[in-house]
This record gives C-alpha cells, structure tokens and sequence, in this order.
C-alpha cells in the first residue's frame, strides 16, 4: 500500500496488526494508514473524551414509533410547549447497535473496530462458517447491483417525455427542465430557476465492480442540471459566487415526478402499523424528488449555484452499479474536472444552445476554476455517504477500499470547498448502524461487497476519523434515523472544529415522511449554515443550544412524523 504523510497528532501509538493474514510490508503499510486516519490513539485524546461526552444517558420511558419501525422504542420524557412547559411526552430515540464494550482499552472504539480491514476481515471468518456465509452472502446478494431495494429507473413512468436511454447517445433536450415542474398539478418552485438552468452531462469510468466482476469497459455519463445563482451575500455588502454539489438518496432521481398528495407510507387503523407504497405508480415516478428540488431551489435562491446529478446506475445517469460510494466521491471532483477544463462536457444551455468539450471552458462557476469558486458538498442517505467519502479524499487521503489491494494517496488539498452538508447521514462510518433488526448483520456483508465485489457501500471509519480535518459540517435527521444512531451523527459533530450545527426531528431516516413544518426548519437551517459559510464567523445565527445528549433530543420542534404521534400517555420506566 502507498503509504501518505500523516500530519503529526498528540498521543499517537504504533497500531496493532489489523488483521490476520497479511504480509509484514502490507501490514506495516496498514499501520501507516490507520494512524493517520485516526486509530492508532491512546485514551486520552480530545475525541475519546469528546465521545465520552456524548454518550447517551438511559432511556427513561417507550413510545410507538410507526414508519418505518414498528415497534415500541426507548427514549426520554420530554416537556412540550414554549421553554419546555406543559405535559411531558416520551420521545424516542434509536440508540447504536455497536455500543462500545465495557471496558474496551483500544483508543476510540468506533474508529479502531471498523477500519476497512477488520470489516474485511469479519467477513473473511464468516465465510470459514458455512452457517455465517449462508445467511450474509443472502442478505449481501440484495444490496449489489442492480441494488434490489428500489428501482432505479423511473424516470418517465409516469409522464414519458421524461424518458431517455441512459446508456445511449441522449439529446439532452429531451431531459426535463425545471419548467417541467411549474404545470398543475406539481406547481413546485424550482420551475422560477429555468432560465438560469443548464443541463450538464459528464464522461466518467465504470466503477470497479463493472470493470472487474462484469467485465464492462468504456465509460459512462452522469446527467443534471447546473443551476446559475446570484452570487452569497458575504456580509460586507457584496456577493460572492459560490456552488454547492448536492448529491441525492439512494433512488433519488433529479427530474422524477413526485405528485404533491402521495404519500410514502399507508397506516392500518387498527394496530397502526404502517406498509410503504411502491413506486413508480399510477401518479408518482420516485418518492421525495418535491422535497429534493426544493431544497436545491433554497440554496439557489441565497444566491448558491446548484449542480446535482443523478448518482452512476439511476435515474437519468448511465451504468449499472449505483451502490459504490467511493466511486461516487471520486465523481464529484470529476465533475468539476470537466467544468474546469471541458473535458467529457456536454452542456444545453437555457437558451438552447448545445455546447460540448473547449466550448464548454468558463461557461459555468462564473468563470472561475474549480480550486478557486467557494464549494459546499452535500448530500441526503446515501448521498451522505459519497460526500463524506469526497471530504475525506479532500482532507484526508484518497484510499481505493474496493481494490483487491487497496492504496492511499495524498489528499487533494482544495482549500475552497468550506463545509459540507450531511442530510439522513452515514458519515459516522459502520460502527454506528442504528439497533435495528434489518440492520443487525450489515458490518459482515459491509466488508464482503467490498472484499469479494469492489463496492464500498457504507464507509468505513476512514471519514470519522478524519473528520477533525473538515473545516465545517451540518448535519440533519430523524431520532429514529435506521442509518446511523444519533450516538455516531453526535460522534461526526464533536470531530468537526468550525461550524457545525445539528437540526433534529421526531422521524425516521427519510425526511420526505416528516411534518411540512419540520422539513421547513431543516431547510431553513441549512441554508443559514451555507450563508455563514460565506460571510465567516464563529457560529451559525439562530442555531438551537444544546449542551449533552438528552437536550439535544430536547431541542427538536413539538411536532411528530404523523404515525408516530402521541396518541396516548407515555409510559415511564
């Protein structure tokens, strides 16, 4: 493995070998790398003890918790109304599944447990296990690609002037443009951004899993739209021209139609069980898109650029696989690669006018190169993933983890991008899945996609660790988020040293089921976040105080996912 320079760090002590097996150079080489990624520390660094701040008190009562648990759910009993006044309400919170060991003596245990190669390695020992295999491999085969837990293609379902072949010579005319969404019964705001919209198309590689398992060659496309802004009001009185890079969900499709009264869930009135819709259907492409664009319109109108795209294998992007993270990362700075020096670029500008390759050169980022315009990465689910996997490559250092024999570079060093935006996030790496029965065997399968497949699906600790290295992060999400607990979203904002901030509501992962009021105040705060960004500063106006784990729960509005609301006391215990 090529090994970076790690940057001197108190209290640093030779790693261990991270897995049986290897070579003493490879394993030397590892050692490298996981301290400088963070986990060669002893106990008594500033982020264990941060940690150690963050842990979570007991649960003090149960509630119901409807989409997309089901069940009865620990939390803590709460007063409602202004300044805490009023009835108390237990409000659930989804704890880890990995919660440190007592009396675990190795460092941060979430960084030093879930490194690539112990993930690997788990899943080398599960296979040695005809048992283990049997049930993992099973439980793997649904995640890789083609990703069975969605569809992927839904794009022009409904309405099939949508409707391209992705993997083929595509006129861009034919992809739908914010106008699109302006006519009944969608009416959605973005459709105001058209005249300042153009419709983008990068050239980018297959991933490892369609080079190496199917043997695919070529390239393919990622497709979206860059949206013109009028430049961040930096505070002084004047505007700074900024892009923010939004990558979506998993599933999510930039230009599926979303009908405004869908709904993602239904609810059996007599246990209040609820069971997702399936999608596409009769009115409805992809579920959340409304809410997507909505956001990305927030950002444009505070004067941000916007470029989003559909992910690799979805929706109007070409290929096959859409589950590798990393590679989706990578694509990020590929794009502005292309933006930079119009390589593989295609545009179709508002006006009409295709342009392609030299043509395209200081067309888009208002003229400026790509380590010069201020940058904001974000990302919503699975979109968090890759963009936590672009800051470390940018912070940190770039390691090909779905290589047969992964290697680390330097990092790329932008200095523009200022922060980033971690929407239902990941970020805080495998070892903080939520304590959820689908989610009890993913850190076994996690290291065999990688290993036996080339995908990094969810990261592994490689971005906590280096998140002390990030100048900046906002994170949103639901309490009872599945993905990742609030232990390791707490975990991700006690690494971050500039502006952070945190905006929770009473839900689950997928924002687009919360209350209008709640994604409201999510956008809201997120876009306060992104215009500190620009004007600089030490916080971020009218951000919630919170000093430990129970009133941070505390800090969330008195409104409820609708079938998880209150409809009874809480029981205490």
């Amino acid at each position: 493995m090529t090994e970076p320079t790690p940057r001197p760090a108190p209290h640093t002590l030779p790693c261990r070998a991270a897995a049986p097996g290897l070579t003493a150079a490879r394993t030397l080489s590892l050692i490298g790398v996981l301290c400088l990624l963070g986990a060669c520390t002893t106990a008594t660094t500033e982020a264990e003890r941060q940690t150690i701040a963050s842990t979570p008190p007991p649960t003090d009562c149960t509630a119901w918790v409807g989409t997309d648990r089901n069940a009865m759910m620990g939390g803590y009993l709460l007063g409602q109304g202004p300044k805490g006044s009023g009835a108390k309400e237990c409000v659930p919170v989804l704890m880890t599944a990995n919660p440190t060991p007592p009396g675990y003596r190795g460092g941060d245990y979430h960084v030093s447990e879930f490194t690539d190669d112990k993930l690997k390695a788990r899943w080398r020992a599960c296979k040695e296990d005809a048992a283990c295999f049997k049930r993992i491999d099973a439980q793997m085969q649904r995640w890789l690609p083609p990703n069975k837990e969605r569809a992927t293609r839904s794009t022009g379902a409904v309405d099939p002037s949508g409707k391209i072949d992705p993997d083929g010579q595509v006129d861009l005319k034919a992809i739908r443009r914010p106008a699109f969404f302006a006519k009944a019964p969608y009416r959605e705001g973005i459709a105001e951004a058209d005249a300042r919209t153009t419709i983008v198309e990068f050239t980018v590689p297959r991933d490892a899993f369609e080079r190496i398992d199917l043997k695919k060659t070529g390239d393919i496309k990622l497709r979206g739209w860059y949206i013109e802004g009028a430049g961040v009001t930096d505070g002084k009185g004047k505007k700074v021209r900024a892009l923010a890079i939004m990558a979506p969900g998993g599933g999510g499709q930039l230009t599926a139609i979303q009908h405004p009264d869908e709904v993602a869930y239904r609810t059996d009135a007599k246990t209040g069980k609820t069971t997702p819709v399936s999608f596409p259907n009769a009115t409805t492409e992809t579920m959340g898109q409304r809410w997507w664009r909505e956001n990305l319109y927030a950002l444009n109108q505070a004067g941000y650029d916007v470029l989003a795209y559909d992910r690799r294998g979805e929706g109007l992007s070409g290929g096959f696989s859409d589950t590798n993270t990393l590679e989706q990362g990578e694509d990020v700075f590929r794009a502005l690669t292309a933006l930079d020096t119009g390589r593989g670029l295609r545009l179709l500008t508002p006006q009409g006018e295709l342009l392609a390759g030299d043509a395209t050169r200081g067309r888009l980022m208002a003229g400026m190169s790509a380590s010069d315009i201020p940058l904001v990465l974000g990302g919503y689910s699975r979109g968090s993933m890759s963009t936590a996997w672009a800051m470390t490559r940018n912070y940190v250092a770039q390691c090909s983890f779905d290589m047969p024999e992964p290697t680390c570079t330097p990092p790329k060093g932008l200095r523009n991008i200022r922060g980033a935006i971690l929407l239902s996030s990941f970020a805080s790496g495998a070892g903080y899945v939520g304590d959820a029965p689908d989610l009890a065997d993913r850190n076994l399968f996690l290291g065999g996609m990688a290993a036996d497949h080339h995908i990094v699906f969810y990261p592994n600790s490689s971005t906590l660790a280096g998140m002390d290295r990030w100048p900046a992060a906002f994170f949103g999400k639901g309490l009872w988020d599945r993905a990742e607990s609030l232990e390791g979203t707490v975990a991700a904002y006690n690494r971050i040293r500039g502006l952070k901030e945190i905006v929770l509501a009473r839900g689950p992962h997928a924002i687009e089921t919360w209350p209008a009021s709640d994604r409201a105040y999510l956008r809201e705060r997120m876009v306060a976040y992104a215009k500190a960004l620009i004007v600089g500063g030490r916080t971020i106006p009218g951000a919630r105080p919170w000093k430990d784990f129970k009133s941070l729960v505390a800090t969330t509005p008195d409104s409820w996912e609708a079938s998880s609301r209150p409809k009874a006391a809480a029981t205490a215990h």
